[in-house]
This record gives structure tokens, sequence and C-alpha cells, in this order.
């Protein structure tokens, strides 16, 4: 026994030294650098969809929305990208370090990212005043949408469409966990399932998703992960950052994202994944690992790393939180768009951070605990002695 404790007690050590920048007390998820690429990653796609909102909403609007980079909203998109390139990061992560099977993986993915994302769907669709109809309902539960043929379906809540490109990177992962946790080998599928995304386009909308070249960002998450942990970001953070962070201005200022597909179709076609994992996916990339070894104790780094916590729930509560906007937008102000934009990006942070902390986190506690027993031992039951004999 004291052996077991040793030998347990040296490999927490040996991580504790071997990875960067843990935030203290807390696991490989909340390493600090990544939930504030999180904060960043919800805040784009807050940006996109409110200029979007503010598009087709009649509001008493001043002036338009940065008309000299009309790039900018586009760009917003990218925060997806960020997203799985984050992802990708994670999962190498996790998996290096943890332990149970394949399915059990999957199993616990599901906890973390379904049931929320069941009841986001339901409160989305009484906001939206629409029916609750079985297709909308299975996909939500099964995420990746497995009872579809050749025409995609996208669920209610529509931000959805990317948890199904999340949960076939982790059928990859489950792979992995089978035969080995190499982050090597997470490497080596997602780079073949991205590069046959690119000659390949099945019929079968699931696969369609799951061998599409969208899989090459969690690669990109997968490699800067195998750099951190041999300490390369370390050396080279300065020209990961700014090259990640020219590429991503050069493409704003010559409108590049213009030429990219951001609707979700052009995602699951697999026609748009190469072009956004080269505009997008791969800056991105290189912020992220310019930026992981970054240490802050500051109260803004703070601030930020909650809103990194929360950016699940705000990325899923803000549509209908638009919903509730344009119904009153006749009663709202008459402000410059940017303004409007702004505002949409502080109430969606503020109330995806209250959702957070009210709903998404006691909910996977409960996940967590298990259902409890339909009835109590006895306490005679509980105190039999165990016989000499066992």
């Amino acid at each position: 026994m004291t052996v077991d404790v040793d030998l347990y007690s040296f490999r927490l050590t040996y991580r504790a030294l071997t990875a960067s920048v843990y935030c203290a007390e807390m696991g490989p998820a909340r390493i600090a650098p990544i939930q504030w690429l999180r904060a960043i990653a919800a805040t784009l796609v807050l940006m996109m969809h409110g200029g979007e909102w503010i598009a087709r909403t009649p509001l008493p609007i001043r002036a338009d929305f940065v008309p000299s980079v009309p790039n900018l909203v586009t760009f917003g998109a990218s925060g997806v990208d960020l997203f799985f390139v984050i992802s990708g990061f994670v999962m190498a992560h996790t998996v290096s370090g943890g332990d149970g099977g394949s399915w059990q993986f999957l199993a616990s993915r599901w906890r973390r990212i379904g049931p929320f994302f069941v009841l986001m769907t339901m409160i989305f669709l009484v906001v939206a005043d629409e029916p609750f109809t079985t297709r909308s309902l299975l996909t939500a539960l099964t995420i990746v949408p497995v009872f579809d043929g050749t025409h995609y379906h996208a669920p209610a809540l529509i931000v959805g469409w990317t948890l199904a490109f999340e949960f076939s990177f982790y059928a990859l992962v489950a792979i992995t966990i089978r035969f080995g946790r190499s982050a090597g080998t997470i490497l080596l599928l997602t780079l073949t399932a991205g590069v046959a995304g690119t000659q390949f386009h099945p019929d079968w909308v699931p696969l369609k998703i799951l061998i599409n070249p969208l899989q090459l960002e969690f690669a990109l998450g997968v490699l800067v992960w195998m750099m951190w942990r041999s300490g390369w970001t370390r050396k080279l953070a300065a020209p990961f950052l700014v090259m990640g962070i020219a590429l991503l201005a050069i493409g704003i200022a010559m409108s590049l994202g213009l030429s990219v597909n951001a609707f979700f179709t052009a995602a699951v076609d697999g026609t748009a994944g190469l072009a956004r994992t080269w505009s997008w996916g791969l800056p991105w990339a290189m912020v992220v690992a310019g930026i992981i070894d970054t240490r802050s104790e500051s109260r803004i780094a703070r601030v930020i790393a909650k809103l990194g916590d929360a950016s699940y729930a705000t990325y899923l509560i803000h549509p209908s939180l638009l919903i509730m906007l344009a119904a009153i937008a006749a009663a709202l102000p008459a402000i410059g768009a940017v303004g409007y934009v702004l505002s949409i990006i502080v109430i969606s942070s503020g109330i995806g951070l209250a959702v957070h902390m009210v709903i998404e986190k006691p909910l996977l506690a409960s996940i967590r605990k298990g259902p409890r027993p339909l009835w109590p031992r006895s306490a005679a039951r509980r105190h039999i002695p165990a016989s000499p004999n066992a």
C-alpha cells in the first residue's frame, strides 16, 4: 500500500512540474489562458450575431457598424474556429492525464454538454414561440445528427451545429483511448479525417461532419498542446503571438474573411472547412501557442477567466436574448450600431455568467452526484460486519 501511495504522489508531482500554467487547485480544463481565449471566442461570436441582428432588426440606428471594415462582423465567425482549436488542446491534455475507457469518456462528454444543451434548446423554443418537434428534441439529445440522411437538419438552437463537430472529434479521441492514450494518435486521426475531407464528401450527414476539413482545426489544437508539453511554446511565444495577430489583422484589413463562407451549411458540407482553417484556424492556433504560458493574477485576468468559464452558457443563451431584444426593438434608443453591438456583448456576457452560476454549475453538480436511491439502505444493512471468511 505504501508503494502505491508513493507512486501516486510521484505522478502528481511530475504532472505539476511539467504542466506550466495550471490555475491553482484546478484541473486541466482550468488552464488560465485557455479560459481567457474561451472568453474571446464567445465575444467574437456575440459580435458576429450582434451585427447580423442589427442588419435584420428595425432599429433606430444613427450610424452603420464600422462601414470601412465590412469584414469585421464576418470575422466574428472565427470565434467558432478558436473554440475548435481550444477543444483540440484541452482534449489532448485531458486524455494524456486521465483514465477510463472510450465509452466512459464519451458518456462524460455528453453529460457535460448534452443536458444543458437540451435545457437551453427548450428555453429557446419557448422564447422563439416555436413548436416542440420530435426532430428538434432528438437533435438536441443526440447532438450529432445521426437520424439525418443526406440532408442536414440544423438543431432548433442553431448554434448547436458546432457541437456536432465537437462530438465527431470526441469520437476520434475515443478511438485513441481504446488503443492507448497518445496525443500523437489523436493528431494523426484528426489530420487524416481533415485531409480526407478535402478530397471526399460523403453523403451521410454524420460522416460529412466526421470526415471534414474542419477537423484540421482540432488537429492544430492538439499540435499546440504537444508543443506546449515539450516546452516549445515558451521558447517561441513571442514569434507565435506576433505572427498570429498579424495574420488575423491582415485578414480583417484586406477583407479576406469575405471570401470565406461562414454559414454553417458550408461547414457541414465540407466546402468551407479548408478556407476557415487557413484564414482563421491557423492564426488562432498561433495566438494560443503565443499566450498559453502566460501567467497573470490580476483582477482583470480573473474576470476574463470567469467569462471564459461561462462561455458555453453565453454561447447557448445569447440567441434567446437576441429574440427578446428584437421584440422590444421599437422602444430601444437611437444609438450607433457599434453601441448596439457592444451592448449585446455586455448584456449577453453578463446574463451568460449568471446562467452559468445559477443553472449550469448546479446542473453539472447534480449530474456528477448521480440519481439518489429510491430508498435508503437500512441501518442494520449498512452495519453488518464483514464475515471473517470473506
